[in-house]
């Protein structure tokens, strides 16, 4: 005879035999079709990443969404243990809610129905044992600490043959500004749906 497995809506830790940790977000009121997109973003990614892909993401749907992996992570850290760098987002769903239902005055007497929708936010985390925490962002550019001079290759001649150098091509350093407007750029073809780039 098998036993039912109980859900808890903090999840369970590796203490008691289980390798995922829940969140859950009640009856928020966004649409599941507008939470859905944001969603598509942070699934599978480790939770660094994917709170900082939602805070940058123009969406207003973003904010319910960090709120339950924020709970997500708080439960893994202080109930099981865990350590925030080896965490992912393992499954992200959103499932539809209670609509409410008001209506709005139109002409001759009329009124129309307006449909207002909530979503539920299920959050499981895991945990990945090798995983390191990411240093940089794609948003930060690398630092031009490097030397300016070329490397010189000397080869040592043998009897009777002369000696060669070769030194790779001096490039010259982008602005500022340049980095700066591909940066955004960059931000812009990440996080606008619309844009066909």
């Amino acid at each position: 005879m098998a036993q039912d497995k109980k859900t808890i809506s903090a999840g369970g830790g590796s203490a008691s035999g289980r390798n995922e940790v829940k969140a859950f977000a009640r009856f928020v009121h966004v649409s599941p079709r507008k939470l859905r997109l944001v969603a598509d973003l942070v699934r599978t990614s480790p939770v660094d990443v994917a709170l900082e892909q939602l805070r940058f993401s123009s969406k207003n749907a973003a904010l319910p969404l960090i709120k339950a992996i924020n709970s997500a992570v708080a439960n893994a850290v202080h109930n099981f243990d865990w350590k925030r760098e080896t965490l992912y987002i393992k499954a992200v769903t959103i499932d539809g809610g209670p609509v409410f239902k008001t209506f709005a005055p139109r002409a001759q007497g009329r009124a129309f129905e307006q449909r207002q929708r909530t979503s539920h936010i299920n959050v499981v985390l895991g945990s990945r044992p090798g995983q390191t925490a990411r240093k940089r962002s794609v948003f930060q550019f690398m630092s031009k600490s490097q030397s300016s001079e070329p490397k010189v290759v000397t080869n040592e001649p043998e009897a009777g043959q002369t000696s060669t150098k070769h030194a790779s091509p001096k490039q010259a350093p982008r602005a500022a500004e340049t980095r700066k407007q591909n940066i955004v750029s960059l931000k812009r073809r990440l996080f606008n749906r619309k844009s066909g780039e």
